[in-house]
């Protein structure tokens, strides 16, 4: 299908873009990677009259360590993240995840941004982001605000992301020290597909074994990625045993409200979701 006619505007800086959205009658959509978007136009479900492209805003494609802390311009593209040695060295959970998305022509043009921004709930990213309790930045006329990962994700397709803002970047907190991260993600038609269910865990253990603390972050497991937090009770405080691990699953199972699509039915999800839960647990012990 063929792509209707549209403006693209391309500023130079987020002040210039914030404005220029502000002040646009229409309907316009910013543009990063385009990877979701421009399907997304083909098939007629959205018909901006202007895109506001961010490709020429100078520093959105940053990665740096600020305070001891991981900043990720919203335009850097997932595999400039999974190459980054910073990214891959302080943050393997952030790499690990954004290598897992789709193949590798599409993680050259994704964005990390993007990727947020579209909400899609079998993100890969998402989960990973959650259980590190990372920082989302919005820009907008009149300054900036920040917005707790968590908080991030409003609804189906929904964010934190109001009309004329725009998402400048994400701020990542260091790993506690001798945390234990993983991700997984089962596919049942292809390796390149969006998750049926996505997990991500993070896992401290103190002197005795004990789980000091645990992240336990989903995808596909409801209309938005969530942190199965009444799983995560579940087993602060326990050792890895088998029984505390299925356990866990299983509260995962119950606390998530998943959707049934083409691809898997709610049920069905659930199922997959105790199935893998427990599975990255145990490759963690």
């Amino acid at each position: 299908m063929r792509l209707r006619p549209f403006a693209l505007v391309e500023p130079e800086t987020v002040p210039e873009a914030v404005e220029i959205l502000a002040r646009l009658d229409g309907e316009a959509r910013v543009i990063a990677g385009g990877t979701a978007l421009v399907p997304t136009m083909r098939l007629g479900l959205v018909t901006p009259d202007r895109l506001v492209s961010l490709h020429r805003i100078a520093g959105l494609s940053e990665v740096r360590v600020d305070k001891g802390m991981l900043e990720i311009g919203a335009m850097t593209s997932l595999s400039a993240l999974v190459r980054h040695g910073i990214v891959r060295d302080g943050w393997p959970l952030l790499a690990h995840a954004a290598s897992r998305v789709a193949t590798p022509s599409i993680r050259s043009s994704a964005t990390l941004g993007g990727n947020l921004c579209y909400a899609e709930a079998a993100s890969d990213p998402a989960p990973a982001l959650l259980c590190l309790e990372a920082q989302v930045r919005v820009a907008d006329s009149v300054g900036e605000r920040v917005v707790p990962i968590g908080e991030f994700f409003t609804g189906f397709y929904e964010t934190a992301v109001a009309a004329g803002e725009i998402l400048t970047a994400v701020r990542v907190p260091p790993m506690p020290e001798g945390a234990r991260a993983g991700y997984v993600k089962f596919c049942p038609r292809s390796a390149e597909d969006k998750p049926l269910i996505g997990v991500a865990a993070l896992v401290t253990l103190d002197g005795a074994g004990r789980v000091s603390d645990i992240r336990l972050a989903l995808a596909g497991a409801a209309p938005t990625p969530i942190r199965a937090r009444r799983a995560e009770a579940a087993l602060r405080g326990e050792t890895l045993t088998d029984a505390a691990v299925r356990a866990t699953a299983d509260a995962a199972a119950i606390e998530a409200d998943p959707l049934s699509d083409l691809m898997g039915s709610a049920d069905y999800r659930r199922e997959m979701i105790r199935v893998w839960v427990r599975r990255l647990l145990l490759s963690l012990r």
